[in-house]
């Protein structure tokens, strides 16, 4: 029970000093709902005056199960889980990494649990006052008033955010033996955004890209944005499974990457 205790302190103590920081400078909070607006909102307004001109239904699918979707994809991005990517280059060209390496913590811990921190208290304030204010507009879909919606929109939601850190991490530690990992970095990043259904909602994708959108981790990085769907009262427990599977394989890519960044440090004389 202490080792348990003890291995939660410092998360614990990064996540309260992270937010308090957030409270008390709250300018992040406001780019971060300036650019949901900017973003989302316009976003929603076009499908809308889409799905009017279709009379209302493209593909099988409503607006406002689209709307939801987007809305979930862009409410995942508050977190900002894809800037671990360029810390984890920052630290290692301006070698802090090394003096975190000597630490008595976990490196690739410490930077994942302040990634989540940092984002936390934006995503949080946003997506509550953002969701109240979308279902009063359009209302809720009837896929989100049943029982099992939130226990596995939780779930997903949860296994999201450990593959995404595993996904973007690996992008990070390339670092170490690459100089700029910027384009690395722009490509998983655009290809996420994609298959996550951030401009075009799931649903709507064609067969092909629909399938690649679920088998591969960029996609199952974003599942939460299928939680909306009819499909996913009788499908979640595959996605799931999905989302499981990668978070393993890229679980052990980036921990034995990271043991061969910390051999790379010593030889050097890191």
């Amino acid at each position: 029970m202490k080792k348990i205790r003890k291995s939660f302190r410092l998360p614990i103590k990064i996540l309260k000093t992270l937010i308090k920081d957030s409270i008390q400078y709250p300018t992040r909070i406001v780019v971060d709902t300036i650019a949901i607006l900017a973003r989302c909102g316009i976003l929603l307004i076009l499908y809308w005056y889409v799905f009017k001109l279709s009379n209302g239904v493209i593909n099988g699918t409503t607006f406002i199960f689209a709307a939801w979707s987007i809305f979930f994809y862009f409410s995942f991005m508050l977190l900002r889980l894809r800037d671990i990517s360029r810390l984890m280059m920052q630290d290692i060209q301006s070698g802090n990494v090394e003096v975190l390496f000597s630490k008595p913590i976990s490196y690739l811990s410490y930077r994942m649990w302040w990634q989540v921190g940092s984002g936390l208290y934006s995503f949080v304030v946003i997506t509550i006052l953002a969701a109240i204010a979308l279902g009063l507009i359009i209302g809720l879909p009837y896929t989100m008033v049943i029982g099992i919606f939130i226990p596995t929109l939780l779930l997903t939601f949860l296994c999201g955010i450990v593959l995404s850190l595993f996904m973007y991490a690996i992008v990070g530690l390339l670092s170490f033996w690459i100089e700029d990992i910027n384009p690395v970095f722009w490509i998983v990043d655009k290809i996420v955004m994609i298959l996550g259904g951030s401009y075009l909602p799931v649903a709507l994708f064609p067969p092909l890209m629909k399938k690649i959108a679920l088998y591969t981790p960029f996609g199952a990085s974003q599942f939460v944005t299928h939680t909306v769907y009819e499909s996913w009262q009788t499908n979640w427990y595959q996605l799931v499974g999905i989302q499981l599977f990668w978070i393993v394989l890229l679980g052990l890519v980036a921990y034995f990457m990271f043991l061969k960044a910390r051999e790379k440090v010593s030889v050097n004389g890191g």
